[in-house]
């Protein structure tokens, strides 16, 4: 085993933690901002409206993580809160961030991150985030500043602008392009067996499964099915790992 060129990342439960103690707060602050609700719409309706909208998509199934292309927060708020004749003074960014930030505040560097983030630059060896995610770069960025408010990140890539997710080839071989860097000479780390383990396996990369964040209820289900990954319950053994390695 080589030391990589680069390592990619995922956001949630990876870099940062999420907690998401009370989801609908994120629609509380969205109606707060409504110039106009005509029929009083309530928190309970319209996160049922959101529901709705989300199953018309047909994003929804038995496994989510078998769905198809990304489709953007924005997009599909705007066809729901323009149904519901819900009017705004601000924009669909700044609703967007309303709703994620209210939902799943507060979010915090998970354990050891900021430390092997430092070595890796030490190292010199590249890394950067590759998330499945609905929200936009711009929010993704805000967010990681204030989580991390050290890294610029210039390698972000996030699913909705581009349509692929993961656990699609196209997504992480784009990631790859953008690197500069050929399968065998990245990993990927993340808490999701199959988005972040078998499916950069499947392309070559090496996948790096870390567990010392799960929360999330389809992570905590799956596990890796491809032989040769690494499983880490704290930054601090692959820090360790990658320092026992050659380049």
């Amino acid at each position: 085993m080589k030391k990589p060129k680069f390592v990619f990342f995922d956001y949630g439960q990876t870099l940062c933690t999420e907690l998401w103690e009370d989801p609908r707060r994120g629609y509380r602050r969205i109606l707060e901002a409504a110039r106009e609700n005509p029929h009083g719409v309530t928190e309970e309706e319209l996160a049922a409206a959101f529901r709705r909208t989300d199953e018309r998509l047909r994003r929804l199934s038995e496994d989510p993580w078998q769905t198809g292309p990304e489709l953007s927060w924005q997009a599909y708020a705007r066809y729901t809160l323009e149904s519901l004749d819900l009017a705004f003074d601000i924009g669909y960014q700044e609703l967007e961030e309303l709703c994620w930030y209210g939902c799943s505040d507060p979010t915090r560097p998970t354990e050891g991150i900021e430390d092997l983030l430092a070595f890796l630059r030490r190292a010199h060896i590249g890394y950067g985030v590759v998330s499945n995610l609905c929200f936009s770069e711009r929010t993704l960025r805000k967010r990681l500043k204030k989580c991390l408010p050290q890294e610029t990140f210039p390698l972000l890539m996030v699913s909705s602008a581009y349509a692929f997710r993961k656990p699609m080839a196209a997504f992480y071989e784009l990631a790859l392009h953008k690197a500069g860097a050929a399968p065998q000479e990245a990993w990927f780390c993340g808490d999701n067996a199959v988005c972040d383990v078998d499916g950069p396996a499947a392309v070559g990369m090496q996948g790096v499964w870390y567990t010392g964040a799960m929360s999330n209820p389809e992570s905590l289900r799956l596990h890796p099915q491809r032989e040769g990954w690494i499983e880490i319950q704290n930054w601090k053994d692959l820090e360790s790992l990658l320092g026992s390695l050659e380049g």
